[in-house]
């Protein structure tokens, strides 16, 4: 009888908690996502270790994340773990070496949030000051290894069909963009190769934003469908759960070869010091339900979609 009293209060906690508007009913669970940090081969054949933060989420069964911190011009100093299962990350710019990209990734139920600042080395150059244009991470967020996410074992064209942006038209799966064929890169790719049929990678830019057209060795192309949030995810094959990446500000995103999406928002406030500024992304995986999505992403991020910025 205890236990059956138990569930039925465990149950009902989850229907208030999505009744009453707050966090998804991952939330009433509180039950947080499993950070760890691993160096990683696989997608170099070995040839380089990448650094790799793992998260794992106990709601969703065999879901997990690989995010690369970072595909950027900057150097792991050390990582740690800190209480409440933050994991933090200090980076050094290579060109700069007395500036430190300190990024700290926090777990909560159904999320995890990337959040760096800047700060300098006392160590190395004294009196220096922090730059005024700051290297912009750039995390490489990855569903690879994800049971239900991932794009194998179908045809890579089946899972660009799951990857979803929103636009004026709601959310919008990305084979329903117009996705312009990869003209740009170095060495060039055939319009009719298999990768362009259709094109197997792009870019897109805010409503905000003028569509930039590529130059000669740029890697992708850039749809002329705009978003209106800087949120993009994937569904599950089953249709139950998504997994998106999202920002306050992001005005471009991409969706890219390693079942990876890339969230891309610039330090802000931009007109604060570079010791205020702050670069946010954050990764939420619960049922596949777009509007509860939405708000949880504009409770978080009250700025996104709002152009006047």
């Amino acid at each position: 009888m205890r236990g059956r009293a138990e569930s039925a209060l465990r149950l009902l906690a989850l229907v208030l908690a999505a009744a009453c508007g707050g966090r998804d009913a991952f939330a009433a669970e509180g039950r947080l996502p499993e950070l760890s940090f691993e160096k990683d081969g696989s997608l170099t054949g070995g040839k380089r270790l990448l650094d790799i933060v793992r998260g794992k989420f106990p709601d969703v069964p065999g879901f997990v994340f690989d995010a690369w911190c970072y595909e950027s011009p900057l150097t792991l100093v050390e990582h740690r773990k800190l209480a409440g299962g933050v994991l933090e990350l200090r980076h050094r710019v290579n060109e700069q070496g007395h500036v430190l990209v300190v990024t700290s990734v926090t777990p909560e139920p159904g999320a995890v949030e990337f959040s760096a600042r800047a700060e300098l080395d006392p160590r190395h150059q004294p009196g220096a000051r922090l730059p005024n244009v700051l290297p912009v991470p750039n995390l490489c967020w990855q569903v690879r290894r994800a049971q239900g996410f991932k794009s194998e074992p179908d045809p890579y064209p089946e899972f660009i069909k799951r990857c979803f942006l929103f636009t004026e038209q709601r959310r919008t799966f990305l084979d329903q963009t117009t996705r312009r064929k990869l003209l740009y890169r170095d060495p060039p790719l055939a319009p009719d190769a298999p990768h362009n049929n259709p094109p197997w990678v792009q870019m897109y830019v805010g409503t905000w934003r003028e569509v930039p057209v590529p130059t000669k060795g740029f890697w992708a192309n850039y749809s002329p469908d705009r978003y209106t949030i800087p949120v993009m995810g994937v569904v599950s094959r089953d249709g139950k759960h998504l997994a998106a990446l999202a920002s306050g500000s992001a005005g471009e995103m991409a969706q890219a070869w390693h079942d990876c999406l890339h969230n891309n928002p610039p330090w802000e406030p931009a007109r604060a010091s570079p010791g205020e500024r702050r670069w946010r992304v954050k990764v939420y995986v619960m049922a596949n339900d777009p509007a509860r999505l939405l708000e949880r992403v504009k409770a978080d991020f009250p700025e996104a979609g709002k152009p006047s910025r």
